[in-house]
């Protein structure tokens, strides 16, 4: 089959469909990311003001591998999560949402910048082992 026989197969959209694809800047600005990786702090879980929880914890996601693996750790909050008991300390994630950038000046006088990950969703991987045969199947 040809390929402009395939491309009519295609279902056509209406042009108002299409103006949602537009090129005003304002509608393609994403800051978002995605993060696999470990929970390697406990997670502080506390009250916003308005009675919901906010969880803030670290995902550290392993670059590589050998001698030239590296390590980044990933700051992320999290605003209503349901379950905060789920995410533990060595709990592999997937972790999606979106970027925020802060910028404060330090006791030093120099500017620092602090980047987290405002948390969408997560999705846990595989439970930590905490003793050893703990998650192996007895037969």
């Amino acid at each position: 089959m040809s390929l402009l026989r395939t491309l009519n197969r295609l279902p056509r959209h209406p042009a108002s469909a299409l103006r949602q694809f537009s090129t005003t800047p304002s509608r393609l600005d994403v800051s978002r990311v995605q993060v696999i990786g470990r929970i390697g702090t406990e997670p502080e879980v506390s009250q916003a003001s308005n009675g919901s929880s906010v969880i803030k914890y670290a995902v550290a996601s392993t670059i590589g591998y050998g001698e030239k693996a590296s390590t980044q750790w990933h700051r992320v909050i999290a605003f209503g999560y349901p379950n905060p008991e789920r995410l533990t300390k060595g709990a592999r994630v997937f972790l999606e949402g979106d970027l925020q950038l802060s910028v404060y000046e330090g006791e030093d006088g120099k500017k620092h910048t602090n980047v987290t990950v405002k948390q969408r969703s997560v999705s846990i991987l595989s439970r930590p082992q905490t003793s050893e045969g703990e998650g192996a199947h007895s037969a």
